[in-house]
């Protein structure tokens, strides 16, 4: 028996552990249903990645004179992102690949496919403004205040 039947096997077993499961652990309607079953889950697994609210996760800082913005994207790569700025919008789109061809998930926690957030900035700024770098997961962005201090306004 090759590795990746018996692999297939044991899933199969592990969710079936029953004497029912046993009664028709031959029988190829049964194993057929089963993986059905399975890849249906899988794709609504990826189906729910893709709504995940707040993701990527992300930083904003105010100094005197920038706004400093760092987008957290473990396991991504410059290419994998786009940037779009609309006055006070700052849309970040992607997607990521997963670096494993799985024949059989155990556990699925990172986030893989398309995805798009559109996150709100103190600030407005254009896109000629913004200076970004992506640094070990880490996409870092930055543009100078135009607001940085408050101005009197005189009352006639």
């Amino acid at each position: 028996m090759d590795f990746e039947k018996l692999k297939q096997w044991m899933e199969i077993a592990q969710k079936y552990h029953s004497g029912y499961f046993w009664n028709n652990v031959f029988d190829q309607d049964s194993s057929t249903k089963f993986m059905q079953e399975m890849d249906e889950e899988r794709e609504t697994e990826k189906q729910e990645c893709k709504t995940v609210p707040h993701f990527p996760r992300t930083d904003i800082y105010l100094t005197d004179s920038q706004v400093i913005i760092l987008i957290e994207l473990p396991g991504f790569r410059k290419d994998d992102i786009q940037l779009f700025v609309s006055g006070n919008q700052l849309v970040v789109k992607g997607n990521g690949k997963s670096p494993i061809i799985p024949v059989f998930t155990i556990q699925n926690e990172r986030i893989y496919g398309e995805f798009q957030r559109t996150i709100e900035l103190p600030e407005p700024t254009e896109g000629k403004n913004i200076t970004a770098r992506f640094d070990n997961g880490l996409l870092i962005l930055s543009y100078m205040r135009k607001y940085s201090h408050a101005e009197r306004i005189v009352i006639e």
